[in-house]
């Protein structure tokens, strides 16, 4: 058991599979998740089981979310997708259920033992310091995995550069180092070898000057506030020695950010400065408000945020930000509330509350003020950010060892309820190893369907997704991407037929895709453009007013149909149109009041109707 929750919790955050996985950065870690939890779950009904209050009280709560998340998803306004979870993050029902699968285990494993503690925060001190390594060599300019230009942002010399780690965005990137942070200073503190003691402060600095070049705001704020909790637990008395190492430390911070090598971070400052309000954030958890009103008991489903969010999204939102698709509310409790209603963030806010109540119980263990610090760490900086699936379990896995380092473990004799403890563990195995195993395979196909469709072999290509087609676990939407993908070959193929038929798998996965993509607007938009090219106007309309209905405040839909509405001659229609264009537009896109402009100018040149 050990072994496979130090391989899980090391391999989770630093597994990445760019030339095998069309989701590189999402699906390896998805595996390693699910199918590490299936193993576990088979270890663990072999073990004596542990009791204490606390732990009991986990259990509920832990129960308790597994199960309004089951109702939520068999309530979902799509099941399927929160059932297998979308493509941006694949964090469904059964993603989900795995992680509550796994911190339950870490807290049973861990609970009464100190040094099973110990030896956990060890992995994830060791997983943090080639992950924050690879940060750093990413802001330095270092990347065989990943392309750069994915993480500079803007021109010369006012580019900005978030290194994404290995966890695909700086954001996330930030809030995982957060726990590595944590887990190093518990190490500096507690741990009996000294080796470890020095491991634990060199990956805690190593994962702060990550942390740091990342540029995530959240996520600083997130340390400061695990710092201060950290300090008033603690009440350190600073020697004159700590205080002049301090002193230095601020000194080479400061040098570094005013030397050339810091000209990044002066960017990201100045563009930090210059959006205070910290984006679209306080306008989207408004209107993420007013989404989870309208089913406040249940919730739209894990996961569906992205397809229903846009008929609730205000003008204001839209004009402020026209080409920001907003995947997520960017924060854990507004997440919980549109997805799972005010029982789910209910419950979610409890297992955090129980977190902090095991650190106040167990305030006299050093490593139990370090955790505690990381939840408030944790807690903090996802306000500003959504869970991923790494994410999330870093998050549970806190709590988890918070909770078994509370007092009054009791070890119970293994006898007793084996077979149904073996029973429960074999369904679970079942339900998370054909996923995990048909979701790496998909993704895998995906993978091969983009080098063979690059390639120009489209017949090889086609065969490949009628793979992904058999073996897609619930949820897997990829037909807006395949269809882009056909069309984009199609252009490029030399034989006329092979054309053809590439252009035919685009339309018909266009067609698909307008039904059941999570972004929604853009595949309707996408198959108004295919109508659009084979001169459909009555479809072309159709798509782009269904559009609209899926986004009624996005600026595009209504652009592209006044465009059509000019093109056949309805021109009171297309002004109308474009000039809701314009309004939503915000004045971000010159060519969108250009539209309006043509459209009045041919207005008033029409002949007068009599």
């Amino acid at each position: 058991m050990a072994l496979c929750l130090w391989a899980i919790v090391t391999l989770l955050p630093l597994i990445l599979a760019p030339h095998w996985l069309l989701y590189y950065d999402v699906t390896p870690k998805i595996f390693v998740l699910v199918a590490g939890t299936a193993v576990a779950v088979l270890l663990m009904a072999g073990e004596a089981p542990v009791r204490s209050p606390m732990l009991r009280a986990f259990g509920i709560l832990l129960a308790a979310e597994g199960l309004w998340l089951a109702v939520s998803t068999a309530l979902s306004k799509d099941p399927a997708l929160s059932l297998g979870g979308s493509g941006w993050r694949r964090y469904g029902l059964i993603t989900h259920a795995a992680v509550l699968l796994l911190v339950w285990i870490v807290a049973q494993h861990a609970a009464g033992r100190p040094d099973r503690v110990r030896r956990l925060l060890r992995a994830i001190v060791a997983a943090g310091i080639p992950a924050a390594v690879y940060g750093i060599l990413q802001y330095f300019g270092w990347d065989p995995l990943i392309n750069p230009g994915a993480y500079h942002i803007g021109a010369p010399p006012l580019t900005i550069v978030r290194p994404p780690g290995t966890l695909g965005y700086a954001s996330y990137f930030a809030t995982y180092l957060l726990s590595v942070i944590f887990a190093g200073v518990a190490l500096a503190l507690a741990d009996e070898s000294r080796m470890w003691r020095l491991v634990g402060v060199g990956g805690g600095l190593a994962a702060t000057a990550a942390l740091g070049l990342t540029g995530t705001r959240a996520a600083v704020l997130g340390l400061i506030c695990g710092v201060v909790m950290l300090a008033v637990w603690l009440r350190p008395r600073f020697r004159m020695r700590e205080v002049a190492a301090g002193v230095g430390a601020v000194v080479l911070l400061a040098g570094f950010y005013f030397s050339p090598a810091g000209q990044a971070l002066r960017n990201r400052t100045l563009w930090s400065m210059g959006d205070q309000a910290g984006g679209a954030r306080p306008l989207l958890w408004r209107d993420t408000i007013r989404m989870a009103a309208a089913r406040w008991l249940v919730g739209f489903g894990p996961e569906t945020f992205s397809i229903w969010f846009p008929r609730y999204q205000s003008a204001e939102l839209a004009r402020a930000y026209p080409a920001f698709y907003q995947e997520s509310p960017h924060n854990i409790l507004l997440d919980a509330l549109a997805d799972e209603g005010l029982p789910g963030a209910g419950i979610f806010i409890a297992v955090t509350a129980l977190g902090f109540y095991a650190a106040w119980r167990a305030r006299d263990s050093n490593v139990a003020k370090a955790l505690g610090a990381a939840l408030t760490a944790l807690v903090v900086s996802q306000q500003f950010t959504a869970f991923m699936a790494p994410t999330a379990a870093f998050f549970y896995i806190t709590i988890a060892l918070l909770v078994a380092e509370a007092p009054g473990t009791e070890r119970l004799p293994r006898k007793g309820h084996v077979a149904g403890r073996w029973i429960a563990a074999v369904v679970a195995s079942l339900v998370l190893l054909p996923f995990a195993a048909t979701l790496l395979y998909a993704d895998a196909e995906l993978k091969r369907v983009e080098r063979l469709s690059e390639g120009g072999r489209i017949r090889e290509s086609i065969a490949a997704y009628q793979q992904v087609e058999r073996w897609r676990p619930p949820g897997m939407r990829t037909d807006l991407w395949y269809s882009g993908a056909m069309a984009r070959a199609a252009r490029y193929v030399s034989n006329a037929a092979d054309g053809a038929a590439a252009l035919q798998q685009a339309l018909e996965s266009a067609q698909r895709a307008a039904g059941n993509d999570e972004e929604r607007e853009n595949a309707w938009l996408n198959l108004a453009v295919f109508y659009g090219r084979q001169n459909d106007f009555p479809r072309t309309e159709q798509s782009l007013r269904a559009a609209i209905e899926c986004a009624p405040n996005s600026y595009k839909p209504h652009w592209l149909l006044a465009e059509v509405l000019w093109t056949g001659g309805q021109l009171n229609s297309a002004s109308a149109e474009a000039e809701k264009a314009v309004y939503l537009d915000g004045g971000k896109n010159p060519e969108v009041a250009r539209t309006l402009a043509q459209i009045r100018a041919a207005v008033q040149n029409s002949p007068p109707r009599h």
